[in-house]
């Protein structure tokens, strides 16, 4: 799910315990990214965010997250970052959200 701001993602969070399916085993995972360039390819992107957390993983983890997790979720927002413009969306195939 992705929310357009602050206050879209209270919304959409009352809107989910609203439904009942906010459980105390909800688990949510929430990240921004910011200053990633267009220049800079996917498969750079991957490869440097894979560097950075070995080097600080403890036993392949972060924060009880695995690297391969972690990995797939980048993979996610890089290969579904869509955008609208004109009142038509796009999808981005180039390059890495700004």
């Amino acid at each position: 799910t992705t929310f357009i701001n602050g206050i879209d993602f209270v919304r959409q969070i009352e809107n989910y315990r609203n439904s009942g399916r906010l459980l105390p085993t909800t688990l949510f995972v929430t990240f921004d990214i910011t200053n990633l360039y267009t220049m800079i390819t996917r498969h750079g992107a991957i490869a440097a965010l894979q560097k950075f957390l070995s080097k600080h993983a403890d036993n392949r983890r972060i924060h009880g997250m695995t690297i391969d997790t972690i990995t797939r979720l980048a993979r996610l927002v890089l290969d579904t970052n869509c955008f609208v413009y004109n009142n038509k969306y796009y999808q981005q195939i180039r390059g890495g959200a700004m």
